[in-house]
C-alpha cells in the first residue's frame, strides 16, 4: 500500500517548483535584456556607418572642389593630381565621372593632347550613354586636332599641311563620328568648321606631295595625287594646282594630248593662276636635280622663285 505524502514532503517540492518559477523568470528577464541591448547595439553601429557614409561624402566633396578651384585657376598639374586622386579613392562616388571630364579637359589644356584623347576614349567606352558623352567625343577630336598642328603655324612660318598628318587625319575622323552622333551637339557647329580646315589641309597635302613627285619625276605618282586631289577635294580651292600639276606630269610623260586637256582646263577655269605665264603657257616647276639643291629644300614649295 502507497504511503502518504508527507506534508513535509509536499512543501519542499513546493519551494522547489516555485524556485524553479522564478529561476526561469529571471533568465527570461536577462534574454530580454540581451536582445535589447543587441538592437540598440545595431542602432547606434547603424548610426555610425551613416556617419562614416556623410564624412566620405563630404570628404569627396572637398577634394573635387579643391581640384575645380585649380582647374579654374589654370593649375593644371595640381588639378590633374587631384582629380586622379579623386577618382582613385571614390570610383563609385558622386563625382568620379566629372572628375574623368574634367581630367580630359586639364590633360587638354596641358598641351598632353595624347592622354587627352585617351582619356576622352576611356570615357566613352566607360560611359557611353553619359548625359556629357557627346563633350568627351568632342574633346576627343580636339585633342586630335591640336596634336596636328604646329607651332608656328600661327606665325605663317610653315604650312601644316607639309607635316606629316596622321593626327589631323585622326581628328577629321573623330569629328566625323562625334557629328554621326551629335548632330545637334552645342559642339557641333566648331566640330564642323575644323572640319572644313582639315579637309582644306589633307588637300594641299596632296598637292605638295604631286609637286614633290614632279621634282623628283615620280610622274605616275604626281598624277595619282593630283587626279585624287581632284576627286576628293573639290571645293578645297586646290583644283588650279592639281590641274598644273596634271598637266606637267603628263608632259614629261609625253602624253601630250592629256597634258593640253590639263591646261586648257586650267586656262578656262583658273586664268590667273601662278603658274600661267602672261602668253598662256605653263611655267614648270624646277625639277630636284642632284646636288642642286639640300635635301631639305625639297619639302619646300618652289613653283615660281
Amino acid at each position: 500500500m502507497r504511503k502518504p505524502v508527507s506534508f513535509r514532503h509536499y512543501k519542499r517540492c513546493g519551494r522547489n517548483a516555485h524556485t524553479g518559477n522564478a529561476i526561469s523568470s529571471g533568465l527570461f528577464s536577462r534574454q530580454s535584456l540581451l536582445a535589447v541591448f543587441t538592437g540598440l547595439t545595431l542602432l547606434l553601429t547603424g548610426c555610425a556607418g551613416d556617419q562614416s557614409a556623410a564624412d566620405l561624402a563630404k570628404a569627396e566633396r572637398q577634394l573635387y572642389l579643391e581640384a575645380r578651384d585649380a582647374l579654374e585657376g589654370s593649375n593644371f598639374i595640381r588639378s590633374l593630381e587631384l582629380l586622379e586622386t579623386l577618382e582613385t579613392k571614390y570610383p563609385l562616388g558622386r563625382f568620379s565621372e566629372q572628375a574623368v571630364l574634367e581630367q580630359i579637359y586639364a590633360q587638354y589644356r596641358s598641351q598632353d593632347y595624347e592622354t587627352a584623347r585617351a582619356t576622352a576614349d576611356r570615357f566613352i567606352r566607360l560611359h557611353p550613354r553619359h548625359a556629357q558623352v557627346d563633350y568627351a567625343y568632342y574633346m576627343k577630336g580636339l585633342s586630335s586636332y591640336m596634336a596636328g598642328r604646329y607651332m608656328l603655324e600661327g606665325l605663317e612660318l610653315i604650312d601644316i599641311s607639309e607635316r606629316d598628318l596622321g593626327a589631323t587625319r585622326d581628328a577629321f575622323t573623330d569629328f566625323d563620328t562625334f557629328l554621326r552622333r551629335f548632330p545637334d551637339s552645342r559642339y557641333a557647329t566648331d566640330a564642323r568648321q575644323r572640319m572644313l580646315y582639315i579637309r582644306n589641309v589633307l588637300a594641299r597635302r596632296e598637292i605638295f606631295i604631286a609637286q614633290f613627285y614632279i621634282r623628283k619625276g615620280g610622274y605616275v605618282a604626281a598624277i595619282k595625287r593630283s587626279q585624287f586631289a581632284l576627286e576628293n577635294y573639290p571645293t578645297a580651292g586646290v583644283s588650279g594646282d592639281a590641274l598644273a600639276a596634271l598637266s606637267e606630269a603628263y608632259l614629261h610623260l609625253g602624253m601630250e594630248k592629256e597634258a593640253r586637256e590639263a591646261l586648257n582646263l586650267l586656262k578656262s577655269q583658273y586664268p590667273k593662276h601662278k603658274q600661267l605665264t602672261s602668253n598662256g603657257k605653263l611655267s614648270l616647276i624646277k625639277p630636284l636635280g642632284e646636288g642642286s639643291k639640300a635635301p631639305w629644300r625639297a619639302l619646300v614649295p618652289d613653283l615660281f622663285g
